[in-house]
């Protein structure tokens, strides 16, 4: 028997991660296994919750049912990455790590997934006192993750979406200076990020070719977008193809620097999280998170 630490937001996605944890409860009831259940109550909870699990349990199985975010205050809460790993059940907005490590939606097959025991050591960022799981970033991304907070209508996806549509149509470029290996660059943007997983928005692709487990990090730099081709160059976006735009640059390396210019207050995203800060330092921290795939 195997005792199961499930961390869990109630009042999140319509409750749908309510009866998630209620499936979660039943798989490990009938597997056999023990079940200690966590609902946070707060934004930050997540990580507190992790911090304790980690420092009192010598080799804790942490389930978080949950999207990019929660798994994200799953991770700055870690004290020790030997003695912690984590199950992943995607119940969140978006899931963009979930879809790049190809974790089932279906909270019965996510859990399969689980209790199978293979373990993977996979890569993550450290941003100096923060880390990220996904993807962090500025620009166009950031625009619309305000827009969405913004909004008092609407949930989920239909938000998001409008929120997209929003920023698209009422766009201004991003002045950044940036700065990987020997590349350095200052110029206009529709948005840049900092990648370890490849999806942001609920499935775009950004950096469809990243790998999660190399040792490296992806800087995509994506050109200022003139308004009458934002429309053109949003179906390649949508398709997974932005990469091969010509608008969009690649660099590979396992640190990176991008600093805003200009801007006050200046606004980055780390893993959907909107954050003041007017210079991202990354490096990447390579299979250190233990995850269950």
């Amino acid at each position: 028997m195997s005792v199961y630490h499930v961390i869990y937001n109630p009042n999140s996605g319509l409750r749908k991660t309510a009866r998630s944890a209620d499936a979660v409860r039943h798989i490990l009831e009938a597997h056999g296994d023990e079940a200690i259940f966590y609902p946070t109550e707060r934004e930050g909870h997540c990580t507190e919750i992790v911090r304790d699990i980690n420092t009192k349990y010598e080799a804790a199985r942490v389930i978080i049912i949950g999207g990019d975010g929660t798994f994200s205050e799953a991770l700055n809460g870690v004290v020790d990455f030997d003695k912690i790993t984590f199950g992943l059940v995607p119940c969140g907005t978006g899931n963009d790590f979930a879809k790049k490590m190809k974790i089932p939606s279906c909270t019965r097959r996510a859990m399969k997934r689980i209790l199978a025991g293979n373990v993977r050591l996979l890569d993550h960022l450290d941003l100096g006192g923060k880390r990220c799981l996904n993807v962090c970033g500025l620009g166009m991304d950031v625009d619309v993750l305000v827009k969405y907070a913004s909004m008092k209508h609407f949930k989920g996806k239909i938000k998001y979406y409008l929120s997209l549509f929003y920023v698209l149509t009422h766009f201004k470029p991003h002045r950044v200076r940036y700065k990987i290996g020997d590349v350095e660059g200052e110029q206009e943007v529709f948005m840049v990020g900092v990648c370890n997983g490849s999806y942001i928005g609920g499935g775009m692709a950004l950096a469809p070719d990243n790998a999660v487990d190399d040792g490296t990090l992806e800087l995509v730099v994506i050109d200022n977008i003139k308004k009458p081709m934002i429309p053109i160059r949003l179906v390649p976006f949508l398709l997974g193809r932005m990469n091969k735009q010509s608008c969009t640059h690649t660099f590979r390396g396992t640190e990176a620097e991008v600093e805003i210019i200009g801007e006050e207050p200046a606004r980055v995203q780390v893993d959907g999280e909107v954050i003041e800060m007017p210079k991202l330092q990354v490096k990447v921290v390579p299979k250190k998170l233990r995850m269950f795939l």
